[in-house]
């Protein structure tokens, strides 16, 4: 969490929230103000960069920062700097990150995050720098938009996969009946159908598929992610 709040109410927010425990709240570097978390990370610079077209952070200690950002849970009296180090920190380094604000100050950070959410309630700034607005107010909407963001996912690769077999299937039938029939066995009003039947019916029936409820996905299933490194065709849709 970070805010510009005062450090114990920030502490509150977080034992109430359950991000920190009782115990974990009073350790070394698991709360800090914004003057102490740039005092850990050290020295560093922002800059342009020319390809990626966006803001760096160069750190003049690497080790210092990934040491700061694996400990701490709790940032407060943080300025709009204090955050967009932070973001572009774990970005850099391959982190994929979300960030939810809706302030003024929040805008450049919101903006160099992957996934950028303000509050229905946030100023203007803070939403045109945004990729999803949270009219509601409710946090827990995010979670409803990542199981939504999951299932649209899986429909994706089921929509795929029906293409694919239909396609192949149809592939196959027209030219091996070219080859040995000497004429196809389908002709253009059928090919149109069972495109039809295809790019309709099976796009509403495969795409509109709800995300499946917490009681339905097992322990197993229910931690893993999506990663970015995934591909959308898989084996066992291939066979």
């Amino acid at each position: 969490m970070v805010t510009g709040d005062h450090l114990e109410t920030a502490k509150f927010v977080a034992l109430k929230t359950g991000i920190v425990s009782i115990d974990e709240v009073h350790l070394e570097g698991i709360a800090l103000t914004g003057d102490q978390f740039r005092a850990q990370i050290g020295d560093f610079e922002k800059e342009f960069d020319e390809t990626s077209r966006e803001f760096r952070i160069k750190f003049n200690d690497q080790n210092a920062f990934e040491k700061t950002k694996r400990r701490v849970k709790i940032i407060a009296r943080a300025s709009p700097l204090d955050k967009f180090i932070l973001v572009c920190g774990i970005k850099q380094r391959g982190g994929l990150v979300a960030m939810c604000g809706d302030s003024i100050a929040d805008a450049e950070a919101l903006q160099s995050a992957q996934v950028g959410m303000c509050m229905g309630t946030g100023c203007d700034v803070a939403k045109d720098n945004s990729d999803l607005v949270i009219l509601d107010n409710d946090f827990y909407s995010i979670q409803r938009s990542i199981k939504w963001g999951r299932a649209i996912y899986d429909n994706v690769r089921k929509f795929i996969q029906f293409q694919m077999t239909v396609n192949i299937v149809l592939i196959i039938i027209t030219f091996l009946g070219g080859a040995t029939l000497g004429h196809t066995p389908l002709n253009v009003i059928q090919m149109i159908w069972c495109n039809l039947i295809m790019d309709i019916l099976g796009a509403i029936a495969l795409g509109t598929e709800t995300y499946k409820k917490d009681e339905d996905v097992s322990v197993q299933n229910k931690s893993n992610r999506i990663s970015r490194r995934d591909k959308i065709l898989l084996p066992e849709m291939w066979r």
